[in-house]
């Protein structure tokens, strides 16, 4: 089976005071590439989130985001009492001093600097870490079904085009002995006119047309792409992390291409090899998508 490497999930737990929510994103990359995103409470957990998350998938950029909801307020308010007393005794000192009504309320004092504390609460992972280990497997778990899933829409274009281009190499191996009659017979009618009429030496112009063919003889690469794409096809039939192999064999794939496209020096010939390499160009952007 393939594995395409762009993919989503997402997964949930909580009990009666608190809820986990992890997200997973996966997107194309050429190594593997892991971040993870986590709450101040469990920022001290994000190795071993990591390590939950090693081997579960080879090849691509992912990101996890974990978030939680916890029943319980963050800070626990307290008022700065002796400083309050201070503000109180010092603001009546002053307003008998200096005859001034002394109508202090509560709301006057709750705005003087200082008179708050926030005292923000232990946080114990105890409780969220069992529910980030289950949303975590939650959100793999899904996120493993849509790269499955776009796997097998990938895999299916990938057999498609290399159908088209296995019948474009057909269609080149069948021109190749055409290519050469047409080349020898172009070199005989170049010589009889160069001679004129003059005696042509029948062994020195079989030895010209045997160098000619030798030249335009693309054989040999023909065989070496017919091999590569059966390779490839192989490798698509093993399934599992096949982009590295796939890249490298599409690079093969190219390279013969361009060698029989410059030997031939053939019209139609080239025009195959132009729609060969197209194929395995968008071959090859497709083959980026998988693991």
């Amino acid at each position: 089976m393939l594995v395409s490497m762009t993919g989503f999930g997402q997964g949930e737990a909580s009990t009666r005071t608190s809820r986990v929510t992890v997200e997973i994103r996966t997107v194309n990359h050429r190594y593997f590439d892991l971040s993870v995103k986590v709450p101040k409470v469990l920022s001290h957990r994000e190795h071993e989130i990591k390590d939950l998350i090693k081997g579960k998938i080879k090849r691509g950029r992912v990101s996890i985001t974990v978030s939680t909801e916890i029943d319980q307020p963050e800070y626990d308010v307290r008022i700065n009492v002796p400083l309050v007393e201070q503000y109180v005794s010092q603001l009546r000192e002053f307003a008998s001093k200096h005859s001034l009504p002394s109508d202090l309320d509560i709301n006057t004092l709750a705005t003087l600097p200082e008179v708050f504390h926030l005292h923000e609460h232990d946080r114990n992972d105890e409780e969220l870490w069992p529910l980030v280990t289950k949303s975590l497997k939650q959100a793999l778990v899904a996120c493993s079904k849509m790269r499955q899933e776009e796997g097998k829409s990938l895999e299916a274009d990938i057999r498609s085009r290399i159908t088209a281009i296995n019948r474009l190499i057909k269609k080149v191996e069948k021109r190749a002995p055409k290519v050469v009659a047409h080349h020898s017979a172009a070199l005989k009618q170049r010589l009889a006119k160069i001679m004129a009429g003059a005696r042509v030496d029948r062994d020195r112009l079989l030895t010209e047309v045997a160098l000619l063919a030798d030249r335009l003889d693309f054989t040999e690469e023909v065989i070496r792409l017919k091999s590569h794409m059966s390779q490839i096809k192989a490798c698509l039939d093993g399934g599992g992390a096949v982009s590295k192999k796939l890249t490298y064999l599409l690079q093969e794939v190219h390279r013969e291409s361009t060698t029989i496209a410059s030997k031939a020096s053939d019209a139609e010939v080239v025009e195959y090899v132009i729609s060969l390499k197209e194929e395995s160009e968008r071959l090859r952007e497709q083959v980026q998508n998988l693991e």
